[in-house]
């Protein structure tokens, strides 16, 4: 993990999201960016569907053998203005690894083109299309940084919408609150190698297309308690050197008197280190998360 930090410092993200401007002119004249294609090992191990639901290109990973009965919905980081990366299939296949789960990949649209209203609709028709097959206490939401935020986001919408309740969330490094007012934020960023909150702040205001950055959706922090408290059982696991710490502490404190949430801090941790899952940490949180699907064995 030391290692790494060190590797991580000296690659230009931290300074990129330090700028606002850079942001802004990297992304708002770009060409729309396609998705990182499915790795060998996965196609050997699963059944791949690729399909279009509500329009937009929808993956599932059905594992060949050691298949259990959940199915993950798992909605990719990047601040919600990048594509799906090689570290994001190395998590699906630690997961899938971990829980015998077939999961299912939406790759819904990104700022600054799209906006979370479109995205919202397109997860409500995936998570309908998964209902179809899978009753709802076998379905696990789940997802990295801003796919984090997506997943609580889609159990909010969901309760909403009077759908039933997924049965899980599992977050990794979840950003939670796209308004970067979170006085704890300053603590977290003097340490960590990758983000910063100008640039963040920005990619979340294109994400909210004009609306209020509070909105649930946007940012499940500022939810109503009776809200947060009605939320499926939540594993979250987070580094201690990451900005969205802020983010996991404040979620952990509103869900103090009411909700299940199984909060695991890994010190020195950098931003959705998972993504690395040969890490010694990394391999705690996939031994974890099988323990909480069963204890179904690693294949």
């Amino acid at each position: 993990m030391r290692l790494i930090n060190a590797v991580l410092r000296l690659t230009p993200t931290k300074r990129h999201y330090s700028s606002a401007e850079w942001m802004r002119g990297q992304y708002q004249r770009r060409s729309y960016p396609s998705p990182t294609p499915l790795t060998r090992s996965l196609r050997r191990r699963c059944a791949v569907e690729d399909r279009e639901v509500d329009g937009v290109r929808t993956i599932t990973l059905r594992p060949r053998s050691g298949a259990s009965r959940q199915h993950i919905i798992y909605t990719h980081g990047g601040t919600y203005i990048n594509e799906l990366a090689r570290p994001h299939w190395w998590i699906i296949a630690a997961l899938i690894k971990a829980t015998g789960a077939t999961v299912t990949v939406p790759l819904y649209r990104l700022a600054p083109e799209h906006t979370f209203r479109e995205a919202y609709d397109y997860l409500t028709a995936v998570y309908q299309m998964v209902l179809s097959t899978t009753d709802a206490d076998d379905v696990v939401l789940a997802g990295d940084s801003a796919g984090g935020g997506l997943a609580v986001g889609q159990a909010l919408h969901f309760a909403a919408l009077n759908l039933p309740r997924p049965g899980r969330l599992i977050l990794f490094s979840p950003w939670l609150d796209i308004t970067g007012t979170n006085p704890d934020i300053p603590r977290y960023d003097r340490v960590d190698p990758m983000l910063a909150t100008p640039g963040a702040v920005e990619a979340g205001s294109w994400w909210a297309g004009g609306e209020d950055p509070r909105e649930q959706l946007l940012s499940p922090v500022f939810a109503a308690p009776a809200a947060l408290a009605g939320l499926p059982p939540i594993s979250l696991y987070q580094g201690s050197w990451d900005v969205c710490m802020a983010d996991a502490v404040a979620l952990d404190r509103l869900m103090s008197d009411g909700g299940d949430l199984a909060f695991r801090r890994y010190p020195g941790g950098f931003h959705v280190f998972v993504g690395l899952p040969w890490l010694p940490e990394s391999r705690d949180v996939f031994k974890d998360i099988r323990m909480t699907f069963g204890g179904v064995p690693a294949r």
